[in-house]
């Protein structure tokens, strides 16, 4: 029974890695951005190390657990399931960051307070995080047909 709680541990970590890590580059960005004033970009950059921290914290701990899992003989069929769950929300979760990166990313592109560099960059990044949404997607269809 550990070795479920532990491998339930593992994905509750890899979720909260994911949205440290969407926070973090959130934060890169408004204290990247010219048009809020000194003091906002500065927060922004605070704010941007500490979820960076939460970030490596989070896979530090998702590590343990799965290692702790794996150590009490999660074999066989029942970790290949607990792998596959984990995997299934693991690309869930990853499938919606990209999402919301994409979402981003448009409005970007579509705002014309930006330079047309600025635009056009986030034209390109929106697309590649269209293909990275539609990826993971892809591949927690193939964890959840595996369960």
């Amino acid at each position: 029974m550990q070795n479920i709680k532990d491998a339930a541990s593992a994905v509750s970590e890899k979720a909260k890695e994911v949205t440290s890590g969407t926070s973090y580059e959130a934060n890169k960005e408004a204290a990247k951005n010219d048009n809020l004033s000194a003091s906002t970009r500065i927060s922004h950059g605070v704010d941007a190390v500490k979820d960076k921290v939460e970030e490596k914290g989070h896979e530090t701990k998702k590590e343990a657990h799965k290692e702790a899992a794996e150590e009490r003989g999660v074999i066989g069929q029942i970790g290949d399931t607990i792998s596959n769950a984990y995997n299934f929300v693991a690309e869930k979760v990853s499938e919606a960051t990209s999402g919301a990166s994409y979402e981003a990313n448009k409005e970007k592109a579509k705002d014309s307070d930006n330079t047309v560099g600025q635009r056009v960059g986030a034209g390109v990044s929106a697309v590649g995080d269209k293909i990275e949404e539609k990826s993971h997607k892809a591949k927690a269809e193939a964890h959840k047909e595996a369960l």
